[in-house]
């Protein structure tokens, strides 16, 4: 049918150019005509996603401090010891070192099973790039054994400071606590000094306070390491010459604050005669704006009368950090943080960390019974 189709139509074709008179029309060749080709619709590339930017050292510094503080108050130590970096140093005046997570996740749990419910919060926080100082306390009950110390169901708790060295990825790689162990005896009876009572915790969010590296920084820095250096120097002017006259001091191993340049001129006559070689070393100063801290190595000579203790004879070397508060270029209000069980233990007050309990006296010998005498031979 195809063919036919196509003869009739080629048929009607040539019948059509004759009517009209004209010669006979040969069929043209048709030219193929290419098909139309659209174009495809244009390639339109998603958006490139923009790299994140890398978390600032502030930023980690703050998902690590808030991490700790969550473990801490969970009591995970496992968790908590996740947080430093594998090597870690813990370093707490008057302690050995701990050294790498394992031993700092068995620090916090003794800690966790001596107070049950403990619970801590920060009350201020320093920055200072990759430096951050937390000011803390703590509260618990004395739950658990210490030291060789039964538990006494009491409250315990004691104010104190870390400062903290942070990776380039936001891990703690070296801390330092000062605390006062002192404190925590007085607690639970075991030292008849006075001591302070359990902090109150602080309820919100900790104050935060950076470094400016303002000029001014640099001064105040100059103005505490002057007061620090007048102990060696026995200067009781240049000490007296840095505060204000309203000055408050809060010693933190001391029974309670003073105020006042003349109770801080009787601090210094009591230090100087107590240990008249006294040297105060810093080993750490940071400036954040109005505020000072300093982590300091103290040394001396037990030759004079001490906070009611006899003079020993004994050196000692303990380890302290002040944050000092300035106003117009002079000390205003100043905290020292320290463990007071560091030189207890040095003048002998106090048994050394991991010392053995001294052996009990042995008991006399009992002495041997006579031995038997022989038979006397039978007489004959």
């Amino acid at each position: 049918m195809r063919s036919v189709s196509f003869g009739l139509a080629i048929g009607f074709l040539a019948i059509t150019f004759s009517a009209c008179g004209g010669d006979e029309v040969k069929p043209q060749p048709m030219t193929p005509v290419a098909p139309t080709v659209e174009a495809p619709p244009p390639v339109v590339e998603a958006p490139k996603e923009e790299p994140k930017p890398a978390p600032t050292m502030a930023e980690l510094q703050k998902k690590t401090s808030e991490g700790i503080g969550l473990a801490m108050n969970a009591h995970d130590a496992k968790k908590l010891a996740s947080f430093y970096t594998e090597n870690a140093v813990i370093k707490f005046a008057g302690m050995p070192d701990l050294v790498g997570r394992e031993a700092i996740a068995a620090m916090w749990q003794r800690n966790f099973d001596f107070a049950s419910g403990s619970k801590g919060a920060a009350s201020r926080v320093f920055v200072k790039g990759d430096v951050v100082v937390v000011e803390f306390a703590w509260a618990g009950t004395h739950t658990g054994d210490m030291m060789g110390i039964k538990a006494t169901e009491k409250p315990v708790g004691a104010m104190g400071v870390d400062v903290m060295w942070f990776s380039p990825d936001g891990l703690v790689k070296e801390q330092h606590t000062y605390t006062d162990m002192g404190t925590i005896m007085s607690q639970i009876g075991v030292s008849k000094a006075k001591g302070r009572p359990v902090p109150t915790l602080n309820a919100g969010a900790p104050a935060m306070v950076f470094s400016t590296n303002a000029p001014d920084e640099a001064k105040n820095v100059e103005v505490s390491n002057k007061m620090l250096a007048s102990f060696e120097k026995k200067s009781e002017a240049d000490f007296l010459a840095t505060q204000t006259d309203d000055v408050a001091w809060d010693d933190l191993t001391m029974p309670e604050a003073i105020k006042g340049k003349a109770a801080t001129k009787k601090f210094f006559g009591d230090v100087s005669k107590g240990f008249p070689d006294v040297k105060v070393t810093p080993a750490n100063s940071w400036a954040f704006g109005d505020f000072v801290v300093t982590e300091s190595v103290v040394t001396g000579t037990h030759k004079g009368a001490y906070m009611g203790l006899q003079p020993t004879k004994k050196a000692v070397t303990v380890h302290m950090i002040d944050i000092v508060q300035m106003k117009d270029g002079k000390m205003v209000k100043g905290t020292t943080y320290g463990n007071g069980g560091e030189m207890m233990m040095q003048l002998g007050l106090l048994p050394m960390p991991g010392a053995k309990p001294a052996a009990a006296p042995a008991k006399p010998a009992t002495p041997a019974k006579p031995a038997t005498p022989a038979a006397a031979p039978a007489k004959k």
